[in-house]
Parts: structure tokens; C-alpha cells; sequence
């Protein structure tokens, strides 16, 4: 069993998990990159700090057709500052 916590993505209203709809790179100095999930039943948006959920965790919710250009991605943002 991993010591890594696991980040809570169930709608509290809906009791299903939230899907990923963007994720917003900041441009300013202060790293903090961050995913936006919807839940898929309500509507309801919700919003966490990249760095909140371990990169191993990533792929629960990121499409696997997308989660090599994300990695790619936070690397490079993670390199600018």
C-alpha cells in the first residue's frame, strides 16, 4: 500500500467522480499550475493546484492520449520560472 495520499475527486452533490475539462499553466513566477474538473452530473466546477496530486495519480483522470503532451507540458512550465 503507498504512503502517497490520494486526492479526493468525487462531487460531494453527485457522489461521482469529476472529469478533467482544462488545465491553466501560470505564466507568472509563481508555479502554480493548476487542473479544472466538472463533474459530469451537476455541472459543478472545481478547481486544484497541480501539485496537490502526485504526477503517479495523474493518469486516473487524465485521457492517456493526453497524459505524455501534460507531463511534457508541466516540465517545461516548471523550467520557465
Amino acid at each position: 500500500m503507498s504512503d502517497t495520499p490520494v486526492y479526493n475527486l468525487n462531487c460531494q452533490k453527485c457522489h461521482i467522480q469529476y472529469t478533467l475539462d482544462d488545465v491553466a499553466f501560470d505564466k507568472s513566477c509563481q508555479n502554480k499550475h493548476t487542473f479544472l474538473f466538472v463533474c459530469p452530473g451537476c455541472g459543478d466546477y472545481k478547481a486544484t493546484a497541480m501539485a496537490n496530486i502526485p504526477a503517479e495519480q495523474w493518469h486516473k483522470f487524465v485521457p492517456a492520449e493526453q497524459l505524455d503532451e501534460l507531463i511534457q507540458q508541466h516540465a517545461a512550465a516548471m523550467k520557465s520560472h
